[in-house]
């Protein structure tokens, strides 16, 4: 009781902070650790999938449409039509984690697809792809011509 009585602030303090922190430690809403795993499929484009590629994955298909329906596709798969801003809802994470084939990713800017892919991926999602026509969208499509008023002779 003593022991108590004597270090009483350093009690209240301590406390709820363990608590807080068995709560974050418990908590469902973590991201992996494993940047480095995601980058690396992000430099090397694997991640992203043309119609003709994502005809050959094996399994049932879950597309994944993140607004409209832009992307012509010749190859059958579950589509659903899902907002980005509401992609990390629990039906939704439910619906992603439950799917056992490939999950594929389409919209119509193909920086939000690879937004809401990188969140997935960094939650525990796996087999997760975007769905391009493009298989390089991040290539510059213009010759680069340098700006000659920018610096005049002198």
């Amino acid at each position: 009781m003593d022991f108590i009585k004597k270090y009483k602030v350093i009690l209240i303090i301590l406390i709820p902070i363990v608590i807080l922190v068995f709560i974050r430690a418990l908590g469902t809403n973590h991201f992996q650790t494993d940047a480095i795993k995601h980058a690396e499929e992000s430099f090397s484009r694997s991640n992203i999938l043309t119609p003709d590629k994502a005809s050959q994955l094996e399994g049932e298909k879950l597309l994944i449409l993140l607004g409209k329906d832009v992307i012509k596709h010749n190859f059958s798969a579950t589509v659903k039509s899902i907002p980005p801003d509401s992609i990390l809802k629990k039906e939704n994470i439910r619906l992603l984690l439950k799917h056992d084939g490939p999950v594929l990713l389409s919209s119509e800017d193909v920086a939000v697809a690879a937004r809401v892919w990188m969140i997935l991926s960094q939650m525990g999602s796996e087999n997760l792809y975007i769905l391009s026509e493009d298989p390089e969208p991040e290539v510059l499509k213009y010759e680069f011509r340098p700006d000659t008023m920018a610096r005049p002779e002198l």
